[in-house]
């Protein structure tokens, strides 16, 4: 209650309150930038904006490297796993589905990591394919010699 009083005296001292105010530092660390009466940031975030924001620059810090993809090569499904998926679900596999992001939205470094997954699935699938590729065309070499030789004859 002491701590309640207090800051109620220091927000009508400064003024920080008022209908006039687009932008409110709690004494608890966190900012609301839009409307004023909301008073706490949602979950555990320590800033709001209230109609979004632009920027022209956003980095993400990672705190733990297993966040990221790297395990992506070994995890690698196949693409027929890929099709029953998209089928089944509507989406890629290890993606959300559009309700599940409009319902919850999404974590920007947990978005990233995932779609890193996929980009790197896409490399294997295309590796996979160019490698395939080669050997079809060296086949298809081979067999046009063969039947060259066997015209001549």
């Amino acid at each position: 209650m002491k701590y309640l009083v207090l800051t109620i005296s220091l927000l009508l001292m400064y003024n920080i309150v008022s209908s006039q105010d687009i932008m409110v530092l709690k004494t608890s660390g966190k900012v609301v930038i839009g409307n004023p009466t909301l008073m706490t940031t949602p979950g555990p975030y320590n800033l709001y904006v209230q109609n979004g924001m632009m920027t022209e620059k956003v980095k993400v810090a990672v705190k733990n490297a297993l966040d990221w993809s790297d395990h992506a090569f070994e995890l690698t499904p196949s693409l027929e796993q890929v099709q029953k998926s998209i089928h089944e679900n509507s989406h890629l596999i290890n993606m959300p589905s559009a309700n599940q992001l409009v319902k919850e939205g999404y974590e920007l470094q947990a978005m990233d990591a995932k779609i890193l997954e996929q980009v790197e699935w896409l490399w294997q699938y295309t590796l996979k394919l160019s490698e395939e590729n080669k050997t079809m065309k060296t086949e298809l070499a081979e067999l046009k010699k063969m039947i060259e030789e066997i015209q001549k004859k």
